[in-house]
Formats: structure tokens, sequence, C-alpha cells
């Protein structure tokens, strides 16, 4: 009888194992995260997928396909499944850009999402185009943390603070949490109605943020919920008194976080205000994964983190394929009609944006401080790839101009830096731009600028020490690069070396160190991922200049001097 008990349990164990190998042979592991001890009579398995900072990635990686093809598979064994997603969804490359988020609504609607947080990059399109894609949203678009202050239309009137779904005789409230800090890393613009901030979202004071929350989570307590799920997009990044660790631990009778903002996978416990362990849950970015909670019917909650799964959903695959064609007849939309043509050469075709101001390269950085605000604004010259030129403008058009689909980005940056990065970007400047017919003393590095003017020696021969990867490490002799001023309310002033000035740019140079531009790389960030450096251009040339090319930009207005 023992030899049968053990072989019996060998047996076992052995099952067990090939099941769980077969089971997740497109996913992580499924693991026990959480205990609640809390049986409820007849209940059954809830099944909660979720995703969270899209961003447009509709088909590479796992796909919005993928997700679709693993929920219907879900739905064939279990009775109660959501689909429901964290936030930044709407923006984050061309499909977004172009349709304002609609085309990225319209898949989720296909998919039959419940719930959709929002995050900080949905205010990117305005209050009049978020107010379109909540009321074209089929499920219910969630946040408890915004407040409208004003006197004439609340665009968010429909947006709810939390939604208490019935799975049987289990409840579940959903509260939505934004990013307290959308205001600065959207368009400030956004929130303001006369040019006064009239949407709150309790950025200013962490304790206020911390009491909203769980007011809403007590209110979906009282009003029955068995289960509390936080669809939250704040991250873990600075600030952190105001991420999702700091809220678990200054709030209660939540029983799981589902977060994003961060663009990383995340699965760990944290101590909350009562000392209880509690999952916080992020999915990564761009469909690069995507998770399932599941709330079993004995109380436990178990986590499944998907970071591959093979299978697509034709139904979902041809609807996205029927999107994309109207997305090339939106491309061929007229934005504005330029008056005028802006070019990257000169009358003879050759190159000057990558070593002379050029109309065309202050107009895109001027785009830049447009949608950022910051003090001063740089773009790359080998960032600008084609002409602007006069008659109708597409979005196709402006996207042949700046085509790489970088993200603004705002830092902080002492004078000091920003002098060494204008004597790198500019090291290989010559007296004559053009030698033989052909362009000459050309860098991809150098500088476009905004809010911004200097001069360029070039009877001093560049002193620019670099690593083997090609990194700036520093100026090693006299300077080229003098008679730098700052524009500051409306008049230069000479630019303070030990002053900390707001800088923007695209990731690519700012974040990235691109172009060898190491100097920015431990600045801290004040905005990241703002929008798309195309889509900076289209709104600057459509909502500011309405198309007026010629009366600001028919010459350059000697921001740089080649000496």
């Amino acid at each position: 009888m023992k030899r049968f008990i053990k072989l019996f349990s060998i047996l076992l164990t052995l099952f067990v194992l090939v099941s769980c190998k077969n089971n997740n042979k497109d996913t992580s592991i499924t693991e026990i995260i959480s205990t609640t001890n809390r049986v409820i009579e007849d209940a059954k398995d809830i099944n909660i997928i979720y995703t969270t900072d899209v961003h447009c990635g509709i088909e590479g990686n796992i796909g919005y396909s993928g997700v679709s093809a693993y929920k219907k598979e879900l739905e064939k064994t279990s009775d109660y499944v959501s689909l429901v997603d964290c936030g930044d969804a709407l923006q984050g490359d061309y499909i977004g850009a172009i349709s304002k988020g609609k085309y990225l609504i319209d898949i989720m609607n296909k998919m039959d999402y419940e719930l959709l947080t929002l995050g900080n990059h949905e205010f990117d399109y305005g209050m009049d185009e978020l107010k379109s894609r909540i009321s074209e949203f089929n499920g219910d678009v969630l946040s408890c943390n915004i407040k409208y202050t004003g006197k004439k239309e609340n665009k968010l009137g429909d947006v709810k603070p939390y939604k208490i779904i019935e799975y049987g005789n289990v409840k579940v409230g959903y509260v939505g949490v934004t990013t307290p800090t959308a205001i600065v890393e959207s368009q400030p613009a956004t929130f303001k109605e006369d040019d006064e901030y009239v949407y709150d979202l309790y950025y200013s004071n962490p304790n206020n943020f911390y009491k909203i929350v769980q007011e809403n989570v007590d209110e979906c307590k009282k009003n029955g919920a068995n289960y509390v799920v936080l669809l939250a997009h704040l991250g873990n990044d600075e600030p952190l008194n105001l991420g999702s660790i700091e809220l678990c631990k200054n709030t209660s009778n939540i029983d799981v976080i589902l977060d994003g903002h961060s663009h990383r996978d995340l699965n760990e416990n944290y101590k909350n205000k009562d000392g209880k362990d509690i999952p916080i849950l992020d999915a990564g970015y761009k469909l690069n994964e995507f998770g399932n909670i599941t709330i079993k019917s004995n109380g436990d909650i178990t986590h499944t983190l998907v970071k591959e799964y093979g299978k697509k959903d034709k139904e979902i695959d041809d609807f996205i394929s029927e999107i994309n064609s109207s997305v090339e007849t939106l491309g061929n939309k007229v934005l504005a009609t330029s008056n005028h043509t802006l070019k990257i050469t000169d009358e003879d075709g050759i190159r000057l944006v990558r070593s002379r101001e050029t109309a065309i390269g202050n107009l895109i950085a001027d785009a830049y401080s447009y949608n950022t605000l910051a003090d001063i604004s740089f773009v790359n010259g080998g960032g600008i790839r084609d002409n602007l030129n006069e008659g109708d403008l597409t979005f196709k058009d402006i996207m042949k101009i700046h085509p790489f689909g970088n993200t603004l980005c705002v830092i902080e940056a002492k004078g000091s830096q920003i002098l060494d990065y204008l004597e790198y970007s500019t090291r290989a400047v010559k007296e004559d731009y053009k030698n033989d017919g052909k362009a000459y003393g050309e860098n991809g590095a150098f500088p476009s600028v905004s809010n911004l003017k200097f001069s360029v020696d070039t009877s001093i021969s560049p002193s620019i020490e670099i690593d083997d990867n090609g990194m700036f490490v520093k100026v090693t002799g006299k300077r080229r690069v003098k008679d730098v001023y700052v524009l500051v309310n409306g008049s230069y002033e000479a630019i303070d070396l030990n002053k900390t000035y707001t800088v923007s740019s695209h990731n690519y140079l700012l974040l990235e160190g691109g172009d060898g531009a190491s100097m920015f790389k431990e600045c801290k960030v004040i905005k990241k991922n703002l929008m798309l450096d195309y889509e900076a251009v289209v709104r600057y040339i459509v909502e500011e200049l309405k198309g007026d090319i010629k009366t600001k930009y028919s010459s350059v207005d000697g921001r740089i001097t080649v000496l």
C-alpha cells in the first residue's frame, strides 16, 4: 500500500509539472500573489486581462490580435473575462497622431474593452478631441483624481471615478487613477480655460492625492464591492511620492494595483497602510507583454504575465488592415496651405541644414518651443530630411521633413552644458559651407535653435575630446562658440553658465545621447515622451502659423553667425 501511495505521488507530481509546462507554453509561469481569505458562496473564477502603454503599438510584438486571441481562448473555459487598459493607448505613432486617437478607440471597441483609465498621453490631442474619444468608447473611462473648477463646460464630464462590475454574485470595484503630472507631461494649455487652469489632478499635495483615491476605494466597498482593483497610470519614477508604490503605502482596502507609465514589467508585493501585502503589476510597453489576473473562487488572486503568444485573431487583423487603408487616405488630407517654400539647401541644391542656420530649421526648433514652453530648444540637422514646399501640406508632407518619430522631451541643463553642446555640435563647421560643388563642414549634430543665438569662430580649431564610442567627453582648448545669448521676455541676455535652463528637443538627443551629445544624459528630466516630433511640427504650422510660413520664415533671422 505504501509503495502504491508513493508511486501515485510521483505520478501526480509529474502530471502537475507537465500541465504547467503545457499551459504556459506562450506565457510566463502563473503564480499566486495574494491570498484574501475571502470565500464567497457559489463564486467562480474571474479573469481580468489588462494592457498598458500600448502607445499605438497595434501590430508589433504580441499586438492587439494576439491579446484578442488570448481573450477568446480564455472565454472558452471561463464565464467571467474582462479586458481593461491602464492608459496611454491613443498616442505614440502615426495611426494615433493622424486620427487623434480615434482608430485606437475603434480597435478597443472591436475587442470589447470594458474599461480604460486616462493616462497622461490621452490629453495630447486636446480636451475637445479627448471628449470625443470618451464618447466613442463603448466601455467606461475612469479617473478618480480629476477635478474640474471652471465655469464653462467640463469636457471630462463623462469620466467616472470608478466602476463596479458584477460577476455572478461577486462584485469587483475598479478605481481609475490618472498621472498627477499629466499637466506638465502633456500640453499645459489643454488644462486651461481663458488662460486659467481649470483641471486639477491633485499634483501639488500628495496627501490630498492619497485621500481622493482612498475616498473612492471606500465608496466602492460601501457599495458592495468584494474586491477593489486600481487601474492606475502612475509608474514609480520621479516624483516618487505620486507613484503607485507610495500610493499603496498610504491607502488601504485595495486588493490589486494594475499600473502603467514606467514602460516596464513589475510583479511585486508592497505593504499598504495596514501592513498587508498588495500586488503592484505593470505590463510593459507597446504590447511586448500583457497581464491576466485571476480572482479565484477560493479568494486567491493569481497573476500571469504574458510575454509571448503565438495565436492571432483574424477578425482583429482584418479590422486593423481596414484601418491602415483609412490611415493611408488620411495621410493625404490637406492640413494647411503654405504660402512659402522652405529648403534644406541653398538655391544651387547644396545642403545647408547641417552646417548653417536655415529657415526650415528655425521653424522646427520654434515648433518644439511652442509645444513645450522650454527656455531653449534644439533640433539636429540630421533630423531634418526634406523641404517644406509651398502649396497644400498633408501629414505625409510633414513626415517627409521630420520622419523619425522621436518624442519631445524637456530637461534642465546648466548654461555650461548648453555651451558644451554648441561647441560639440558645431565642431565641423568651416568658413565656407561648400567646396567643389558639394556640401562642406557638415555634421548631423549641427543644431537649429529657438530662443538662442550664437557665433562660431572658424579661425579657431575645434578642441573636442571624444571617447572610443564617439561620445563627447570635454572641451580641451579655446572655444569656437562665442556671443551666446538667450531670449528672455522678448530680449536677448548673455547666457549664464551657472544658471539652470529648461531645454527641449527629442529623446534621441536629450535622453539617448544621440549624435554623441553625452553632456545631457545626467540632466534632470522634466518632461518625456510628450508627443511625436512630426506631430509637434504639424501643430505649430496648423495651430500657430495657420499656414502662413512666409511672414516669419521667409529668411533666417541671425540666430547662428559663422565667422
